[in-house]
């Protein structure tokens, strides 16, 4: 794979030029042809994108955009389309996958970048982005349209005392180094990397049509290797790390309300518990999300929990017996707790900033 460096080139580099138009002799009318551009990127990790402009309809734009990025190898979607004339920036923290980026629509190039830019920082715990691409329409009498934005959906991290934690589920496909991780995509496949030891995601319910609420779930294998299960700059809290988020939000009897999201946690699972909403006032905003279970208390067999179920792995492993580590959950008194759990479970993730 070539470094996104070396396909972006430094700061200064020009990925679209503005096209001049040649003017026309006096008393011959002008034809103003829309032109559309769009933004493509693997949301999971912000590694590949793909760009589009002066493209004749909104549905080409879009189609353009996304091949460009799917032949870089990412899994993508449209974060950002428009029509007339202006320019769309995109800026990274730097090359790795997995980094904090961000999009801006502008009507140059520069007041492009800093909306960019100023997204980014928002998701980068104030670290500055240093990769940079744009791309403009070429110049017409047509006005800038925004026509889709997706930052509004991809979350900004919160401080929490001395911690930096991130609000939503880890969602990569990929270790830190962009090797792929095992997709279990059938229960059948989850078993397979139950019984082999083999780090692998999974969706709840094996719906990929989860992800965008809810993330992956993950293996302890995958959060264990060393290929990094989180992007650059973060990692999978310890044991200690959710004890002392805990004791930061006021202790177990109280920290549990501050938790928790708004909805969602009203649903009773099979034992007729329901935990109850939280009022998300640490701007955690953590989820029921399921979990998948593997052959440790599943009898030889995978099996999954519903959207009942809530669990966060840490990253650490119990002392007492191999085949268990430490995850975070709530008990039935609503109270947040770390106990340990099958490595071969698949639990949500979230990550704090190193």
């Amino acid at each position: 794979m070539v470094p996104v460096m070396a396909l972006w080139g430094s700061v200064s580099e020009v990925c679209a030029q503005a096209k001049k138009t040649a003017a026309k002799p006096a008393g011959v009318s002008k034809t103003v042809k829309t032109k559309y551009g769009a933004l493509a990127i693997d949301r999971a990790n912000g590694f590949y994108y793909g760009y589009s402009f002066d493209q004749a309809t909104l549905e080409e734009a879009e189609k353009r955009a996304v091949d460009e990025c799917v032949k870089k190898g990412g899994s993508c979607s449209i974060v950002l389309s428009y029509s007339g004339t202006g320019c769309a920036a995109y800026r990274t923290i730097n090359g790795n996958v997995g980094t904090a980026f961000g999009w801006g629509l502008a009507k140059t190039q520069a007041a492009a970048d800093a909306i960019a830019t100023k997204e980014c920082l928002k998701r980068s715990g104030g670290l500055n982005p240093t990769n940079f691409v744009y791309s403009c329409n070429a110049a017409q009498t047509a006005v800038l349209k925004e026509i889709y934005n997706a930052s509004p959906e991809i979350s900004a991290p919160v401080t929490i005392g001395a911690q930096v934690w991130t609000t939503t589920n880890l969602n990569v496909s990929t270790f830190r180094n962009g090797q792929e991780i095992f997709y279990a995509a059938t229960q059948k496949d989850w078993q397979k990397a139950s019984e082999e030891a083999i780090p692998a995601y999974c969706y709840l319910n094996f719906d990929s049509k989860n992800d965008k609420k809810y993330g992956k779930l993950y293996n302890y294998f995958a959060v264990a290797d060393r290929r990094g299960l989180a992007p650059a700059g973060w990692h999978v809290p310890s044991r200690a790390e959710y004890l002392k988020v805990i004791a930061t939000l006021g202790g177990e009897k109280v920290a549990g309300l501050k938790m928790r999201g708004t909805t969602g946690w009203d649903v009773k699972d099979p034992y007729k518990f329901a935990i109850g909403n939280g009022d998300n006032s640490s701007g955690l905003n953590m989820l029921t999300s399921g979990s998948a279970g593997g052959d440790e208390y599943g009898g030889g067999k995978s099996f999954l929990y519903g959207v009942w179920l809530h669990q966060w792995w840490t990253s650490t492993p119990a002392n007492d017996n191999p085949r268990f580590a430490f995850h975070f959950d709530f008990n039935k008194y609503s109270e947040p707790r770390v106990t340990d759990y099958s490595k071969t479970t698949g639990c949500a993730v979230r990550l704090v900033k190193d």
